[in-house]
């Protein structure tokens, strides 16, 4: 399997819509869950149950609240943690049956970008070691290649050659995550997966490297899996959006049929919080009440229920089935017919 074309395309709990039909995936998620064993009759449900795609070139956001799942579904499309149950294809392989050169050839196709950039660096290397790591790992080129490519890669990022001698402590946040960023891309991964890539940075860095996220993107034709707790961010950059809760996706739409009419109560406070700070909209109705239920034990039937002020009696009886409430557009809930769209976030960008 050629590595450039390993990893073209990933995969909502449903079938693709028309625009994406014309994209067989090329990665399959289906009915994903890892489960952490704590005793005998303890376990946290971190995924449960969770399939999506991505079409190729496309950018999909997976928003939620911390803990609810998001960057372990990371660990698995990276194989650093092996699915309680369910599967994750690439080019119709199961990838936990890939080992060996395949297993190599995977890791350098699908790459990650950490959320903490300090911590994603060896503090007692310099900058260009620590690019040229990976190059040499996979036996790509000579030593003065692999320093030519990674000075390519420092401008192609943002940062001049003199990055290449300093060390992790001589730079600041912004400048590191550009340089976890195209260390990542040395290796011509085809599938680039951000993890909380901003959430360390302030306002305006946060934008520059979106911005640059979004230039690289073109520039390399990336399919990106974008991973954050923040709307404002996955509305800047990502063309669909999957929204989490609890270990389970709850809405999946097109970004711009999210912010113009989200169907799923959670989805609808989380598009609220985020525009609090620009409008000072903030409906009661569509609050977040209490915190996040433990893993340890979710709650039965809609997971939800228990902070959602439309719940009745059946969303603590029976798990809605995920429903298409449009050819684009799914959503999880029972009442969803029921309410109102909320159009708050109509009124431009945040």
């Amino acid at each position: 399997m050629n590595s450039h074309t390993l990893l073209r395309t990933v995969t909502g709990d449903t079938q693709p819509p028309a625009s994406q039909a014309v994209r067989p995936p090329l990665v399959e998620i289906e009915h994903l869950a890892k489960h952490y064993h704590l005793g005998l009759s303890f376990s946290v449900k971190s995924v449960d149950g969770v399939s999506f795609t991505i079409g190729q070139g496309e950018v999909l956001g997976l928003v939620g609240e911390s803990g609810c799942g998001k960057s372990t579904i990371a660990r698995l499309l990276t194989r650093q943690t092996s699915p309680t149950s369910g599967q994750v294809k690439i080019a119709g392989q199961e990838i936990a049956d890939v080992s060996g050169e395949e297993l190599k050839r995977l890791r350098r196709t699908v790459q990650l970008v950490f959320q903490d950039p300090f911590g994603a660096l060896d503090p007692r290397m310099r900058i260009g070691t620590s690019m040229e790591a990976p190059l040499a790992q996979h036996r790509i080129g000579t030593r003065e290649e692999r320093r030519e490519k990674v000075m390519r890669m420092l401008t192609e990022v943002g940062l001049d050659e003199s990055f290449y001698e300093r060390y992790p402590r001589q730079c600041s946040g912004g400048q590191l995550q550009r340089v976890v960023i195209g260390r990542a891309l040395l290796l011509e991964p085809s599938f680039l997966i951000c993890d909380e890539p901003t959430s360390a940075l302030d306002a305006s860095m946060r934008t520059q490297i979106l911005n640059l996220l979004t230039d690289l993107k073109r520039r390399h034709g990336l399919t990106m899996l974008m991973i954050s707790h923040d709307l404002r961010v996955v509305r800047h950059i990502c063309d669909r959006i999957a929204v989490m809760y609890l270990g389970r996706i709850v809405e999946v739409a097109d970004r711009d049929a999210l912010f113009k009419t989200p169907r799923h109560p959670y989805t609808r406070a989380l598009i609220a919080a985020s525009m609090l700070d620009r409008t000072g909209l903030y409906a009661p109705e569509i609050q977040l009440r209490g915190d996040l239920p433990s893993p340890l034990n979710p709650p039965l039937g809609c997971r939800f229920h228990t902070r959602c002020a439309h719940a009745q009696a059946k969303c603590s009886q029976a798990e809605p089935e995920f429903e298409a409430a449009s050819e684009s557009h799914q959503v999880r809930c029972h009442f969803w017919r029921e309410l109102q769209p909320d159009r708050s976030a109509e009124a431009g960008s945040p």
